[in-house]
C-alpha cells in the first residue's frame, strides 16, 4: 500500500481537523502549554485514523458501489478487510495508549471509546437504516475537544468546554447535510436512506442554513464566555460569522447550483479552521 493509499486509509483530511479539535480543548482549558499537547495530538490522531480506516472495513462493499469511495483501498483490493481490520485495531489501541499518559486518564479513555463506539457501533451502521443517523452521529465532532479539554485535569462541566463542544456538535450536522446534497446520487446507488426520501431537497438547504446560523451564535457565545478577550478576536469572529451567513443564506429561498453548495461547504469548514485558530491564539497571547 503506497503512502497515498494510506492517507485515504486511515482519512487524513478528517483525522488531522480531529486532531487540531482536541488541542483547541486543550489551549482553552491550559494555564499554559507543555509537550502534553503533542501527547494529545499523537493520540487523537491515531484514534481518529483507526477508527477512520475501521469505517472504511465495515462499509468496504458499500464504497465500491460509489463514485467518491470506489478508490479507497480495500475497495481496490489492495489491501484486504482482515488486514484493514488488524490496522484499524492496531491504531486505535495506540491512540489510546498514548492517551492514558495523562491526569484525567479514567475520562479521557472512556471519552476516547466513546467517540469509537458512537462512530463505528452507532453511527455507521444506523445510517444504513435512517437518513437521520446525522444526529448521533454529530456527536463524534463534540468529543475531541472535550478530551482536550479534560486532559489538563479540567472539569468536562465547564461552561466554556460545553460551549465548545457544542460548536463542533452543530459543524457536524449541515457539513453531513451538505455532503449528501452534494452526493446524493452516490449514496442511493450504495442504497443509504437519504433525507431527500422524507423532506425536499428545499427543506434539507433551509434547515442545513438553520444549523448554519446556530453555528455562527454558539460561536460567538463562546467568545463571550472568555476570560481575555481581544477586540482582533471579537472582531475576527464576528466578521468571519457574518461572512458566512451572507454567503450561505441563499440556500432559504430556491434550491441552489450545485456548485453552491460545493463553495458552501467549503466555505462551513473554513469558517470552523479560522474560529478554532483564532481562539487557540487569543488564549495563547494571554497565558
Amino acid at each position: 500500500m503506497s503512502i497515498k493509499d494510506f492517507f485515504v486509509f486511515i482519512k487524513l483530511r478528517i483525522s488531522a481537523p480531529v486532531a487540531i479539535s482536541s488541542a483547541v480543548g486543550y489551549i482553552l482549558s491550559s494555564r499554559f502549554i507543555d509537550v502534553d499537547i503533542f501527547i494529545l495530538l499523537v493520540g487523537i490522531f491515531l484514534l481518529a485514523s483507526g477508527s477512520g480506516a475501521l469505517n472504511q472495513v465495515q462499509e468496504w462493499s458499500l464504497d465500491a458501489l460509489m463514485n467518491r469511495t470506489r478508490n479507497r483501498p480495500i475497495p481496490r483490493r489492495i489491501i484486504s478487510p482482515f488486514k484493514g481490520l488488524v490496522i484499524s485495531l492496531f491504531l486505535i489501541s495506540m491512540g489510546l495508549l498514548f492517551l492514558s499518559q495523562c491526569q484525567n486518564f479514567y475520562l479521557v479513555i472512556t471519552l476516547s471509546l466513546l467517540a469509537v463506539v458512537i462512530y463505528n457501533g452507532v453511527y455507521t451502521p444506523l445510517k444504513r437504516v435512517s437518513p437521520l443517523a446525522a444526529l448521533p452521529g454529530a456527536l463524534i465532532g463534540a468529543i475531541p475537544p472535550m478530551i482536550g479539554w479534560v486532559f489538563t485535569g479540567n472539569s468536562p462541566l465547564h461552561p466554556l468546554n460545553i460551549a465548545l463542544a457544542s460548536f463542533f456538535f452543530i459543524w457536524q450536522i449541515p457539513h453531513f447535510w451538505l455532503l449528501l446534497i452534494l452526493h446524493e446520487d452516490d449514496y442511493r446507488r450504495a442504497g443509504f436512506p437519504v433525507l431527500t426520501d422524507i423532506i425536499s431537497p428545499l427543506q434539507l438547504s433551509r434547515i442545513s442554513f438553520i444549523w448554519i446560523v446556530a453555528l455562527v451564535g454558539c460561536s460567538f457565545l463562546i467568545i463571550s464566555m472568555l476570560e481575555h478577550l481581544s477586540w482582533l478576536t471579537f472582531g475576527g469572529v464576528v466578521v468571519l460569522g457574518i461572512y458566512l451567513i451572507f454567503r450561505t443564506h441563499k440556500m432559504v429561498r430556491v434550491v441552489q447550483p450545485r456548485g453552491f453548495y460545493r463553495f458552501a461547504f467549503i466555505n462551513l469548514n473554513f469558517f470552523v479552521l479560522c474560529v478554532s485558530l483564532i481562539l487557540s491564539f487569543n488564549k495563547l497571547f494571554n497565558l
